[in-house]
């Protein structure tokens, strides 16, 4: 089965295809609010690059939050409308996870959500052990304690990504059209309203 895997809920676009949760190649950028200009062109680099269409893939995967609100609105829009248009199966998993799957053992994967908050939830390898969440970084670091997990801030430097561990914590997406990004909090208009 060849899939698509897509995320930018941080600075990192990344875009891999798989085959059966082996990776077969990848394409990442950095970018700053962005993705959504870039995201059509690297899917289309990826595919070219190995001798594939869009017709070649079976399904989708995608972060979906937390992280930031332009960025993961541009990867979950792209595969809803990949997944509809040629229908393919949707699944989603949480950035954290998606973005973290590639670090062992317990780990509390954190994304900076400004004002000494941070998007976090705690695993350990393929079972959530506590709820993605905007928490105080203070906090987290207690959570951290209490779990015996590795803090792991995920930037545009730090990130490790294994796609069968992502498989595993995939879940299909039944209904595309109200499918939703994770955002966790309103934006700053909303809150300024």
């Amino acid at each position: 089965m060849m899939q698509l895997y897509l995320d930018s809920a941080t600075n990192v676009l990344y875009i891999a295809l798989g085959k059966n949760g082996t990776l077969i190649d990848y394409t990442i950028r950095i970018g700053r609010q962005d993705h959504s200009k870039h995201i059509v062109d690297r899917i289309d680099l990826l595919l070219k690059r190995n001798n594939t269409t869009i017709d070649d893939i079976n399904a989708i995967t995608v972060g979906s939050g937390p992280g930031s609100y332009t960025g993961l609105r541009a990867s979950v829009m792209v595969a809803k409308m990949i997944a509809y248009t040629k229908r393919i199966k949707l699944f989603e998993v949480s950035s954290l996870y998606f973005l973290s799957s590639g670090y062992p053992n317990i780990k509390a994967p954190m994304i900076d959500a400004r004002n000494g908050n941070v998007f976090c939830g705690i695993y350990n390898d393929c079972e959530q052990l506590l709820e993605d969440g905007l928490r105080k970084t203070t906090d987290l670091q207690k959570l951290a304690l209490q779990y015996q997990a590795k803090p792991i801030y995920l930037d545009d430097f730090n990130y490790e990504i294994v796609l069968a561990k992502i498989d595993q914590m995939a879940k299909e997406v039944k209904e595309i059209h109200s499918f939703v990004p994770k955002y966790l909090r309103q934006t700053e208009a909303e809150r300024n309203l």
